[in-house]
């Protein structure tokens, strides 16, 4: 696993990295992962709850590509979801992959089997390549500021998925791209 991320991307309006403001966004790619009016119903549960995802970020104008995975947690109140989530990923600098953590939240709303909405990051980068940014005493960096539109739907089989399109804050220097994350609900613990 990379580096870890603290992320409420997944649903918000307002804060770093993906906030969410529902409205259509076109983050689909086609097939089964579109959002659309198909979109599966959600299954028992619903949106809300722990999940565990895993996926890809994709640099828009150079294509690579990068895995982010980890934890979000979905909660819903008079119809309002938020979200949180701890992920991790490898952020590309000149002396290669840095272990970073993508710390944000994020609030939307649902229409139809539909979520979406926007939300705000901020990256937390080591310093130390391959050194995890969590170690003790290690130096890490804040990063930039990433603002993101999502949505999030169900497949048939009843995984998640959440797409997002990321660009920076104003100021921030940061290369747009497009992150696909695929969900099971996590297991509740002891």
């Amino acid at each position: 696993m990379t580096a870890r991320v603290a992320i409420a991307l997944l649903f918000g309006t307002t804060l770093a990295g993906t906030t969410l403001a529902f409205g259509p966004v076109g983050c689909g790619t086609g097939g089964d992962d579109a959002p659309s009016v198909d979109a599966a119903p959600p299954p028992a549960g619903g949106f809300a709850g722990m999940w565990e995802v895993k996926g890809l970020t994709e640099d828009v104008a150079r294509g690579d590509t990068r895995s982010i995975e980890g934890t979000v947690v979905i909660s819903e109140k008079d119809g309002l979801y938020t979200a949180k989530s701890e992920l991790e990923t490898q952020y590309p600098s000149e002396g290669g992959a840095i272990d970073t953590d993508v710390i944000g939240t994020g609030s939307g709303t649902r229409k139809g089997n539909v979520l979406g909405g926007t939300a705000e990051t901020q990256l937390v980068i080591g310093t130390v390549p391959g050194v995890q940014t969590e170690f003790a005493f290690v130096p890490r960096t804040v990063g930039p500021r990433i603002q993101s539109t999502w949505d999030a739907h169900f497949r048939r089989d009843g995984t998640l998925v959440v797409q997002l399109e990321n660009v920076p804050l104003p100021g921030e220097e940061y290369s747009p791209t497009r992150t696909t994350l695929y969900g099971t609900r996590a297991e509740a613990g002891p």
